[in-house]
């Protein structure tokens, strides 16, 4: 039995047979849809393909933690948190590290060792080592330290930072607040911010947690690759917390810097003298200039490379070879990727007209400064020296427990802290108790006085701890009581025939949350 084809619902017909003419239109249709659905399944196909594979966090961090470490540093300060001139006194500091060379080369932010008289890393497998600057640079926040080890380090690799895309995942290892090594994960916020710190301001922003003691910590992509160093924050809190507002200096940045940092004899970048700010739409509109791109001139260095070519105030850099760049970092970051004394060709906006002009530039002065700008100076750790602990204790007496509300405590009572001090530093109050120096009882005054000693000793390990009982509750606090051998903190990794003046810089920007 044969069935006869159904009648089409609006013209009635049936067999395709019998219209020529609509055959051919339903056989094109038909290929027309064989054909979006060939389509469709290859860019599907090919979608999947070229989308990035799961990001096993867990895997990256696993991998990743053996070259992160642990920096802590003993630092002489003379302000106090608001500003104000004190004594000079020692305070303890925290930040994080990553290795990137398995002689034992760390990165971190430069501002973590600033002003350090001790220099102490605690590697993965808990071991504390001393360790040494080789180099800080002075127009971004980074430095180089060496610790030396008999076997050789695990390491983080740098990955291409120019590469990165808004939203693909972030994870930051560090040690916030001194706590110990931590994982904190999020997305790639920004690329490319300026936090008006140099000109040379490209950071990356993250939504990971990135809290004080994140600082010179390692902001790693899902290959478990360095895409940036965590270096500041912007928070709105007291205790400047995340709020997601996290910020990383760009791999590519760190891996170039880093370059020149660990071997003085690297090539320093080009510089030309200029001092520049953006162009926005009101000075553009003042200069005649088309558009806000480029940079316009603030002031030119005396006899610099731009001077001899008689760029002047006003100038406005629009072009540099066959870049057209939109912003004052820019202009700075392209002239300086040249070799020093190669001609740079610029297009400059003057009189309403471009001009062009050709300026060889000269090594980056100062790329690398003193010693004395970064690390605390022999004199200043003396005098932290003579203040000693800053920290007054007395046995306590009946009148004490009333006094200071201490109910039947027994310890040794705090009677004064010097403000200023490493004490109050470290968060000391008069009226707190101290019970224990370590895992002996605090049983007098004479006793804990004879612990607390400034030790003449040149040994990084002259920490203590003491179990406190503050107001808020019981609490360990480490004091610093060793004392100091400057010529500690010079690395022997630097070259011989090295100046001190090539080794070290500074001059870099406070950073934004203090870490």
């Amino acid at each position: 039995m044969r069935f006869a084809p159904a009648p089409h619902p609006v013209t009635g017909a049936g067999n395709l047979s019998r219209s020529p003419a609509r055959l051919v239109r339903r056989v094109r249709v038909l290929c027309y849809v064989v054909l979006a659905t060939f389509a469709a399944l290859y860019f599907a196909d090919t979608a999947h393909a070229t989308a990035p594979t799961e990001c096993n966090i867990a895997d990256v961090v696993g991998r990743a933690l053996p070259s992160v470490v642990n920096i802590s540093v003993i630092r002489v300060l003379n302000k106090t948190e608001a500003g104000e001139p004190t004594d000079d006194h020692f305070e303890i500091f925290v930040g994080s590290g990553a290795i990137v060379d398995p002689s034992g080369l760390i990165v971190t932010n430069k501002h973590v060792i600033q002003d350090a008289a001790i220099i102490r890393v605690t590697l993965h497998n808990r071991k504390q080592v001393p360790a040494q600057l080789v180099a800080a640079a002075a127009e971004t926040d980074l430095a180089v330290l060496k610790v030396n080890v008999p076997e050789p380090l695990p390491t983080l690799a740098f990955g291409n930072s120019d590469a990165l895309q808004i939203g693909q995942p972030a994870i930051a290892v560090g040690n916030p607040l001194g706590i110990g090594t931590s994982v904190s994960t999020g997305v790639i916020s920004g690329v490319n911010r300026d936090l008006m710190r140099t000109p040379f301001d490209d950071y990356v922003q993250t939504d990971a947690s990135i809290n004080p003691g994140n600082s010179g910590g390692p902001l790693l992509d899902c290959s478990g690759k360095i895409i940036g160093i965590d270096t500041a924050l912007l928070s709105n809190n007291r205790t400047l917390g995340s709020i997601g507002l996290g910020f990383a200096l760009p791999a590519n940045d760190v891996d170039f810097v880093v370059g020149i940092l660990r071997d003085p004899t690297h090539v320093i970048p080009n510089w030309i003298g200029i001092h520049a700010q953006d162009v926005s739409t009101m000075l553009a509109e003042v200069f005649h200039l088309p558009d806000t791109d480029g940079a316009i001139i603030t002031g030119v260095d005396p006899n610099s490379p731009a001077a001899r070519a008689n760029l002047q105030r006003g100038d406005i850099v629009i072009g540099i070879g066959n870049s057209h760049p939109r912003d004052s970092r820019e202009v700075q970051r392209t002239i300086a990727l040249y070799d020093p004394g190669t001609p740079v060709n610029l297009a400059v906006w003057r009189d309403g007209k471009t001009i062009k002009m050709t300026v060889k530039g000269e090594p980056w002065p100062d790329m690398m400064a003193l010693r004395s700008e970064v690390l605390a100076s022999p004199e200043n750790i003396a005098r932290a020296e003579a203040i000693g602990l800053g920290l007054y204790v007395a046995n306590i007496i009946p009148a004490d427990h009333d006094r200071y509300g201490i109910g039947d405590q027994t310890g040794v009572l705090i009677d004064q802290v010097i403000p200023g001090s490493q004490a109050e530093n470290m968060g000391l109050r008069a009226g707190d108790v101290i019970q224990q120096i370590g895992l002996r009882p605090a049983s007098s005054a004479d006793e804990v006085n004879k612990l607390l000693m400034m030790h003449d000793t040149t040994s990084p390990g002259h920490l203590v701890a003491m179990l406190v009982q503050s107001r808020a509750g019981p609490k360990w606090v480490p004091l610093w009581v060793g004392r100091i051998d400057p010529k500690m903190l010079v690395s022997v990794a630097t070259p011989s025939g090295v100046s001190d003046a090539q080794t070290v810089s500074a001059k870099a920007a406070q950073p934004a949350g203090n870490k």
